[in-house]
């Protein structure tokens, strides 16, 4: 057994894959990689004499007896293999996404390798998922065929993640559409931002600014933890509603959430960790990782499906389709955790949020909404919203409202007599026709209250 080809067909300055170098070991391991490279395959390694030897096998294991799955023997590889996780780099051979789909112990009658020379050997397996009995037998040269005899499956295993908090990556505001094919582009979903840390069997899932939403969307983490009992990932997403035409609708979305429903999807975009950081990995990347890992997604666990260029017919589109917006993103971007020209919201129509920082009466019942947005430590006013409540919700915001009253106005540009003034605690989302020369909001409607976003957070995207 040689390490000699493995090394020869590796760059070591390049690929994060181990150096090939033979050790002294008597454990009978084995690991199973998804390999996501030109042709997407399982590679699976049995440990023996100090090299881990190798099999690739196109559809990986079945466990049906009449099923008999192809398995190529290909060059041993070095046993820190057995925890290689991880992309290799474009250009080196094997250039991809590994990802270890089971591992665990084997027992084997005699030695794997005087099989392979005889040209049939039997293993047995007992992994976290993977248990069974596979007879392998060469049909021509390197090729052979695994056929069960006695298999099922159990447990998955778990990992550790890299960290336990990070920052959201934000898009900033634009009307052009870039061009190109240096952007991809996605649809901009109408819901709740929630990145989702899954570790050891458990998940938490958290808004943009921390709060934790895992009760609030259980049938989420609980569908995260089905998905991925043996990875160690963090997921950046959307929690959304659709409506029958398939829009995501966020005040259904509330509804949904005062009313305790379970019709909650995750539209996950981005992924942030998988047992290691992957941040700094660019983004068409990170989203051929996602896309290898979505094989393991329940239904309510949404792939977010983009468009490499072909901006403006994306948009053109949306706008069709009656969407929010889209949102163009840098195909070798890092996930930088911060708001920046990396990724671009292009909307539809016009809408944000704002903070409440007042109201106003009309025969003794709430009639609007006084808002206003952040310029450094100033509450800037930027008028009212008085449309879009119902007779219900009008009175809800009035008491939620009367809790929090001041004498002084909280915006540094307005002091009208008859406002009621509130601390500026409460975020809302309104659409509006478009913001006039006097700086103030025209034919606003009210959407909803955004709880999962902080009043200081909040500044103006259109100047």
């Amino acid at each position: 057994m040689t390490l000699s080809e493995y090394n020869k067909k590796r760059n070591f300055a390049v690929t994060r894959e181990p150096k090939g170098k033979k050790v002294k070991s008597k454990n009978n391991r084995f690991v199973v990689q998804f390999h996501r490279a030109r042709r997407d395959h399982y590679d699976f390694r049995l440990e023996e004499d100090g090299v881990l030897i190798s099999f690739a096998m196109p559809k990986g294991f079945s466990y049906d007896s009449h099923d008999k799955r192809l398995a190529v023997h290909v060059e041993d590889h070095p046993l820190e293999y057995i925890n290689f996780e991880g992309r290799i780099p474009k250009g080196e051979y094997g250039a991809g996404i590994a990802i270890i789909y089971d591992k665990g112990h084997y027992e084997a009658d005699g030695k794997i390798s005087d099989g392979i020379e005889k040209g049939e050997f039997k293993v047995t397996l007992f992994g976290e998922k993977l248990k069974g009995r596979w007879v392998f037998v060469r049909f021509k040269e390197d090729n052979f065929l695994a056929i069960c005899e006695d298999g099922k499956i159990e447990k998955e295993a778990q990992n550790k993640l890299p960290f336990d908090n990070v920052s959201v990556q934000l898009a900033s505001l634009t009307k052009r559409v870039p061009s190109g094919k240096n952007y991809i582009f996605e649809i901009k979903y109408d819901g709740y931002r929630v990145l989702s840390y899954i570790e050891k069997g458990k998940v938490k899932l958290k808004s943009r600014n921390g709060k934790d939403f895992t009760k609030k969307f259980a049938v989420i983490a609980e569908d995260l933890e089905k998905s991925f009992k043996n990875k160690a990932i963090v997921l950046d997403g959307e929690v959304v509603v659709f409506d029958k035409n398939g829009r995501s609708d966020f005040s259904m979305l509330q509804d949904s959430v005062k009313k305790g429903k379970n019709n909650f999807s995750y539209v996950v975009f981005d992924i942030l960790a998988l047992n290691e950081d992957t941040r700094s990995i660019p983004l068409l990347e990170r989203k051929n990782l996602l896309e290898a890992l979505s094989k393991f997604f329940t239904p309510n666990i949404i792939l977010s499906e983009y468009v490499l260029g072909n901006g403006k017919e994306c948009f053109e589109v949306a706008k069709k389709l009656g969407l929010e917006g889209v949102v163009a993103k840098k195909i070798d971007s890092k996930y930088s955790g911060t708001r920046n020209d990396d990724w671009l919201k292009i909307k539809c129509y016009h809408r944000q949020e704002f903070v409440v920082g007042g109201y106003s009466l009309h025969g003794g019942q709430l009639s609007s909404l006084l808002l206003g947005y952040y310029k450094g430590d100033s509450l800037i006013y930027i008028g009212k919203v008085g449309t879009g409540f119902s007779e219900r919700l009008k009175s809800e915001i009035e008491r939620k409202l009367s809790k929090i009253k001041t004498k002084t106005s909280p915006f540094s540009n307005c002091q009208e007599k008859e406002a009621i003034y509130v601390l500026p605690k409460y975020v809302v989302e309104v659409q509006y026709a478009e913001i006039t020369s006097a700086k103030l909001l025209r034919q606003a409607s009210f959407i909803a209250f955004r709880t999962d976003k902080e009043a200081k957070e909040v500044v103006l995207e259109e100047e």
